[in-house]
Order: C-alpha cells, then sequence, then structure tokens
C-alpha cells in the first residue's frame, strides 16, 4: 500500500491524533514517560579478563592486527567495541578483511591507541543503551499495569473485566492469526498486546521514536501501515502506539512527512501516546 503524504486543508484532525499532539507540548509529557521508558542503561554482565585474557598483553605491545581480532571476538561475546567506526561491521563479518587492509586497520588502531587499558576495559564493558530494549519497555509497563492472563484464562474469561494477554510479540501475533483470522503486511512481525474490551479486541505496536530519518522513521511508517493494512474482523481494534519526537507538531522541518502522515488518518484510524491508553480504554468500558 502506498501512503498519501498530501495534506487535505479541509479533513478533520483525528480526535487521538490532536489529543497526542497536544500532549507532547504540554507539561511533563517526557517526566510522564519515564514509567513507560526509563532511560536507565543494562549492564553487560561481562568482564574482560575472564573473556581475553591476553587483551592486555597485546595492546600493551600495540600489535595492531592482533587487537583488533580479539576486539571484534569480543563484541560477538556483546562486548561493546571500543570506538565507533564505519569499517567495523565489514571487518566482523569478514574478520580475513583485516590482514588485507593494513591502512585501514592502522587507522582504527591508532584510535584505539589514544586511550590507555583502563579506557579501554571501560568501553568494552560499558552498558547497553536503553534504546536497544525500548519494545519490551513498553510489555513490561503494560505487564504491571493491567490484567495479564495466559492463553487458557484470556480464552475463558466471559466477564466485561478488562484484560490483555500475556506472551511474547511472536506468540501474541500467531494468536490474532489464528483466533481473529488477522492478515498482517510484511512489516508486522509480532504484536506488542493483545487485549478485550467487552466484545471488542484490541491488537496493536508500540514504538518509541527517538530522532527523525534511518531506521526510526521506517519504525514510524511500520506502525502507520499497520493499521491501514492489517485485515482483521469488525470487533478487532488495530492500534498504532506511538510516542517520542513525532508528535512535535511544526517543530521541526524533518518531522513534516510524518506530521502529514498523522494529519490525514482517518477518524477510525486509531494512532495516540502511550499516555492515552488508559483514557482510550475507559471510553469503551
Amino acid at each position: 500500500m502506498k501512503i498519501n503524504y498530501h495534506f487535505f486543508r479541509k479533513s478533520i484532525m483525528n480526535k487521538w491524533v490532536k489529543k497526542s499532539f497536544n500532549l507532547a507540548i504540554s507539561d511533563h509529557y517526557l517526566d510522564n514517560l519515564l514509567v513507560i521508558y526509563p532511560p536507565d542503561e543494562i549492564k553487560r554482565d561481562l568482564v574482560v579478563e575472564e573473556k581475553s585474557p591476553k587483551l592486555k598483553k597485546i595492546f600493551q605491545e600495540k600489535k595492531a592486527n592482533e587487537l583488533l581480532i580479539e576486539l571484534i571476538r569480543l563484541k560477538k561475546l556483546k562486548f561493546k567495541f571500543p570506538i565507533e567506526h564505519p569499517y567495523i561491521s565489514f571487518l566482523s563479518t569478514y574478520p580475513e578483511a583485516i590482514n588485507k587492509n593494513p591502512k585501514i586497520v592502522k587507522i582504527i588502531a591508532d584510535d584505539l591507541f589514544k586511550m590507555d587499558f583502563v579506557e579501554l576495559k571501560n568501553k568494552l564493558e560499558a552498558p547497553k543503551k536503553a534504546s536497544r530494549r525500548i519494545g519490551p519497555m513498553f510489555q513490561t509497563w503494560l505487564s504491571k499495569k493491567f490484567n495479564m492472563l495466559d492463553p487458557k484464562k484470556f480464552n475463558e474469561l466471559t466477564k466485561d473485566k478488562l484484560r490483555f494477554l500475556a506472551g511474547g510479540d511472536k506468540q501474541l501475533k500467531e494468536y490474532a492469526e489464528k483466533c481473529f483470522k488477522c492478515k498482517f503486511n510484511r512489516l508486522t512481525k509480532g504484536l506488542d498486546f493483545v487485549g478485550k474490551i467487552k466484545n471488542n479486541f484490541l491488537i496493536g505496536t508500540a514504538k518509541f521514536i527517538t530522532d527523525f530519518g534511518g531506521s526510526q522513521d521506517n519504525q514510524f511508517i511500520e506502525a502507520i501501515r499497520f493499521i491501514k493494512e492489517t485485515i482483521a474482523p469488525p470487533n478487532v481494534i488495530k492500534i498504532a502506539i506511538i510516542d517520542g519526537v513525532i508528535w512535535l507538531k511544526g517543530k521541526s522541518k524533518k518531522g513534516r512527512k510524518s506530521e502529514r502522515i498523522l494529519n490525514n488518518l482517518k477518524h477510525n484510524d486509531i494512532c495516540f501516546s502511550a499516555l492515552l491508553l488508559e483514557e482510550f480504554i475507559k471510553e469503551r468500558k
């Protein structure tokens, strides 16, 4: 499906989109998101000396090729590579290139030798950035906030009480395909939640857009295509929960494309900030 990026001035803005735009520029928007997306870093629980007893000697003797080979080996063991460099991924994928490209090895090694071993060790053991685990954060928050049930109890419960289905993103997608006969586009790898309110089911994806461009734009488009292209029965409500810079209407030239897309969502295209989920649910109880 090709998304229409044109802005129609006469169109009425989607209710939930409007609420999200206003929420993003209100007091404490980011403060309130901390409960859902805490920016805490996560420790690697890895110690250089345990996995590479010889690294210090290689580093001190300034053996460039051996050092790079060993650092790439540690990278594959989930250590962080000590510096940012555009050729590291290539060398990691094809280590034989290290001995075939002495100029690039020297450039990388010279950067590495600017630090002492303590600094090198600290960088290798540095915690993972929170942005690399944003997906599971929403599900963790949801499980603390709402009633999560295994598939058997989720199906058996006949009361109108709100509940969500427990499970990983792929499991939730498979459940929606099997039980609701949903059909997803190729971008939908999994679901972040499956819920039920009265006679309606909720299926959705959650994204935190931290910047404009590249993979972040792709995440946004994936969420929009989810609510636009997923084929589902009338009693299944498709929801795209999005937070971050995407809601800064008129604040950035880079965000104009996404702003136009959001402005053109129809009234039944459900897209809003995670902070509005409870309000959305209350309207349907």
